[in-house]
């Protein structure tokens, strides 16, 4: 069965090796990423090394809810139906800053830009036959607290690395809880942590790291094997609102299994996208 897929942050590390093993598997996908041209460049070598690929690339800013809502309507009209949609995109940064739209970078990018996504997607994936969602969090989440003063002052934060980790936490939240308002549908959600893999996102740690970072990290094509296996297997068919490390389950952190506070940041998410 030809799957159709969806993937953000597919144009480069472990979003693009997604891209690859599913394409590789026969299944039709988009890649949505910012940088048109990287992700041109990305569909050219998949179809390069899968010569019968269904792929191609649309621009998203998960930055901007208004490239959000653009992209989505754009997606849908090629693939009105999605078989799994995979959360990947991630953005690291050493510095704290704010997005124009007024969020935290990290958590802006990540939770809010994904939420806004996920609001418009959700009827295609629901119109599967068995429709899938893999979100991409990370163990850094084990750092992060939510406050929600800190989603719009940055300097609330203790560091970048504290930002990023309320980032992922909120993405583990998030798919327990939207697991929980899809119980019992064909819709599936559940997040995986990639390990730590060499990919752009530590491109803003210093030069002189960067080697070692290669030496002791994993490969991109490792660190994606996890979303791939949640994307397609069939033993998953039933399980959603779980954590994954190396296609094992895990318990992740006390914060992330709190019920009440996913519902609580789904609501406040909720509030914050525009009308």
């Amino acid at each position: 069965m030809t799957r159709n897929v969806l993937i953000t942050g597919g144009n480069s590390g472990i979003g693009y090796e997604m891209a690859l093993a599913l394409a590789q598997q026969g299944d039709r996908v988009i890649i949505a990423a910012r940088g048109e041209q990287k992700s041109q460049e990305a569909v050219a070598r998949i179809r390069a090394a899968v010569p019968n690929a269904q792929i191609e690339s649309l621009p998203l800013d998960l930055a901007d809810f208004a490239s959000v809502d653009r992209f989505a309507a754009a997606a849908l009209k090629k693939m009105p139906v999605i078989d799994v949609l995979i959360l990947n995109a991630g953005l690291y940064t050493l510095k704290l800053g704010k997005l124009a739209n007024g969020y935290e970078s990290m958590m802006g990018v990540m939770h809010f830009g994904h939420f806004r996504l996920v609001q418009h997607l959700l009827p295609a994936v629901q119109a599967a036959a068995q429709g899938r969602i893999v979100v991409t969090s990370s163990m850094m989440h084990q750092l992060g607290r939510i406050d929600e003063a800190s989603f719009t002052d940055p300097s609330r934060h203790r560091s970048g690395m504290h930002a990023y980790g309320q980032a992922k936490l909120a993405n583990l939240l998030f798919t327990r809880e939207l697991a929980r308002r899809l119980k019992n549908t064909g819709v599936t959600v559940n997040a995986f942590h990639p390990g730590a893999v060499a990919t752009d996102i530590y491109r803003q740690l210093p030069g002189f790291l960067q080697p070692l970072i290669r030496l002791t990290m994993l490969t991109p094509a490792q660190g994606a094997d996890t979303a791939v296996w949640l994307a397609t297997a069939p033993e998953l068919a039933k399980v959603s609102g779980e954590y994954f490390i190396k296609r094992k389950q895990k318990a992740g952190s006390a914060l992330s299994r709190d019920a009440e506070l996913a519902r609580q940041l789904w609501q406040i998410s909720e509030a914050a996208m525009p009308a």
